[in-house]
């Protein structure tokens, strides 16, 4: 008998696992942003995604599995985009810095910030499990940053005696300040947001540039 005749079947059972899988979990995202984590059952989840409870629980044994692979999927959706300004980071520093941590704002405002909220209410409350895999997505992203610091501090473009990692975290940190009150103050815009993320990565930069004025290419000129 071919080989590739008896493979073929399994493949195609594959894809259909990954894509019912792909489907359970948009399920489940669209009801926890909607409704919260708390008021879905997995009957819900089961309906939403027009499939029995029992197929669910083959794929997911319980809800909390169902929001790690939510989390799963957001890290690596942010992890793909960062990937990609490191296989051709702009020239400029700041720039390529700007367009990273764009990253971390368009995933933020792309929906209702209920998700997240969501996200982070249960990482405070499931620290082992929800809360570990946020922080281990979050270090996987200052790591990226780490890496396109690395590469222009090699470049000469920064100064010769930076500390990608370290810096990376602080501007992180500008980032994440902003979003978590963009995520807990309704009246915080993602303008708003977007325009103080400028301004601290614009502030934080200037210590890391070997040129301060190229500040300018992030400023507009502008005086802070």
């Amino acid at each position: 008998m071919d080989s590739s005749l008896e493979n073929r079947p399994v493949g195609l059972r594959d894809r259909q696992k990954q894509e019912r899988g792909q489907r359970i979990v948009k399920a489940a995202e669209k009801l926890f942003a909607r409704r919260g984590y708390a008021e879905v059952a997995m009957e819900d989840v089961a309906a939403r995604a027009g499939l029995a409870v029992g197929t669910i629980y083959n794929y997911f044994p319980s809800k909390s599995a169902l929001l790690l692979a939510i989390v799963g999927r957001e890290t690596e959706s942010l992890l793909a985009r960062g990937r990609k300004i490191l296989e051709d980071p702009p020239r400029d520093p700041v720039a390529g810095v700007s367009a990273f941590t764009g990253i971390f704002l368009d995933d933020f405002t792309r929906d209702d910030r209920r998700l997240w909220r969501e996200l982070f209410g249960a990482a405070i409350a499931e620290p082992a499990t929800v809360g570990r895999r946020l922080f281990d997505g979050d270090a996987q992203l200052v790591l990226q940053l780490s890496s396109l610091l690395e590469r222009y501090r090699r470049d000469g473009t920064l100064a010769p005696d930076l500390e990608p990692l370290p810096a990376a975290t602080v501007l992180y940190g500008v980032c994440f300040t902003w979003l978590t009150a963009y995520l807990v103050n309704d009246a915080i815009s993602a303008e708003m947001v977007r325009n103080e993320i400028r301004r601290g990565i614009a502030i934080a930069m200037r210590g890391l540039l070997r040129d301060a004025d190229a500040i300018s290419t992030i400023t507009g000129g502008a005086e802070l």
